[in-house]
């Protein structure tokens, strides 16, 4: 009898492990791995599939390829959603903590010092103190209770490198019009002209100490921050986690203005990252955009000026301009040409090259149709979201 009954029992547990198994695999694209249509079987040793053209389609062990592609192992939603949650908490405290902090340093340097208040250095100063002094320990113990696991380390050529940065070049400018379109189009419908606050500081202000700060220090806290802290915690799941680190990276931002062109340079950054598991290359790329995008504009935005000012039907006062400003208004068309060209290719080379992005296979692969749930689904995520979104409303309050 009780033998019976463990049988029984033994087939029962083997139908539900089957069933987890169906559960597991009925999403797992095996075409990816092995150019099949049909199921993945747990329960055989396929070994690695490969293709020929002329060859023919052949089976080799799969320990003698290293493009060999495991499953993903079954998951546990709930489990995955905790993850995740955690995470947007962190953030959420990140971004809260970080403008509290603002305030009150602001507060107390307008009572102490008026004059310091409305220096260069103090408004650069403001936001990296806030949010590295005294939000990110906050952040960094949160996080410590979150799996971390930095991508494999692997080679980034200069070749690779720079055409990531004409890519993300191109982001930055197709962004910032996308942006500025929809700030103007906000503008018309509240009735208010609202000003980049970004574009207004780095024009008016100190040159030379605005560079340090958007050239150097936003890239290396940005990067380690939002894509390190990040992808090192969900590059398990995939491109998830490139996704995931440019949308929080563009909404960090609290604006329109930077929302869109901040996204698009995230997914070159997050994906530089990912799939190199080395975030120097980030932070160089990230730097080096900030300066062509924002410090060169600045240089020539005089120049500019002056050329959009003449009497076009002046040929003496044409000549002598050009023969005074003949360098820069060579730097002018250069850079101009880069601009465009970069925009062109940003468009163009991700869809000709589309199939040259690798991505490789998640170690966690979340179900299609619960992806969105599991990710933002949780408390935390949830909270930092709102946190975000309010971000963006008092952006937009008039004042």
């Amino acid at each position: 009898m009780n033998n019976d009954f463990n049988s029984n029992q033994n087939n029962q547990n083997d139908k539900d492990q089957n069933q987890k198994e169906e559960i597991r695999f009925n999403d797992w694209e095996i075409g990816n791995t092995f150019n099949r249509g049909d199921a993945w079987n747990p329960h055989v040793d396929y070994g690695t599939y490969s293709s020929d053209t002329h060859s023919g389609d052949t089976y080799t062990d799969a320990q003698s390829n290293s493009n060999y592609s495991e499953p993903p192992v079954l998951i546990d939603e709930i489990k995955e959603k905790k993850h995740f949650s955690r995470l947007g908490l962190g953030f959420a405290l990140f971004t809260l903590i970080g403008q509290i902090a603002a305030i009150i340093i602001n507060e107390i340097v307008y009572a102490t010092s008026v004059q310091f208040h409305q220096t260069t250095l103090y408004w650069n100063l403001l936001t990296p103190v806030a949010l590295y002094l005294f939000a990110l320990p906050v952040l960094l113990i949160i996080l410590s209770g979150v799996q971390s696991k930095r991508p494999q380390k692997r080679k980034l050529g200069i070749g690779r490198w720079l055409l990531f940065l004409i890519v993300g070049f191109g982001f930055m400018y197709i962004g910032a019009i996308i942006g500025n379109g929809v700030m103007d189009r906000i503008s018309e419908i509240v009735g208010f002209d609202y000003s980049n606050s970004l574009e207004t500081l780095i024009d008016e202000e100190n040159i030379w100490i605005t560079a340090i700060f958007t050239v150097v220090v936003a890239p290396i806290g940005e990067e380690l921050v939002f894509r390190k802290l990040i992808i090192d915690r969900t590059n398990k799941y995939g491109g998830v986690c490139i996704v995931l680190s440019a949308l929080m990276f563009g909404l960090m931002h609290g604006n329109f203005y930077q929302f869109f062109y901040c996204f698009g340079i995230g997914l070159i950054l997050g994906y530089i990252y990912y799939s190199t598991g080395r975030i120097l290359p980030c932070i160089l790329l990230h730097a080096t955009i900030n300066f062509m995008g924002s410090i060169v504009p600045t240089w020539l935005t005089p120049l500019l000026e002056k050329i959009e000012s003449l009497d076009l039907t002046d040929i003496n006062a044409l000549v002598e301009f050009t023969t005074n400003n003949f360098i820069g208004i060579i730097c002018v068309l250069v850079f101009s040409l880069f601009v465009y060209t970069a925009m062109a290719l940003a468009i163009i080379l991700p869809i000709t090259m589309r199939k040259k992005i690798k991505l490789g296979s998640p170690e966690v692969k979340l179900p299609r149709g619960r992806r969105f749930a599991i990710v933002a689904g949780g408390a935390g995520m949830i909270i930092m979201f709102v946190i975000y979104v309010l971000e963006f409303v008092s952006a937009l309050m008039p004042y």
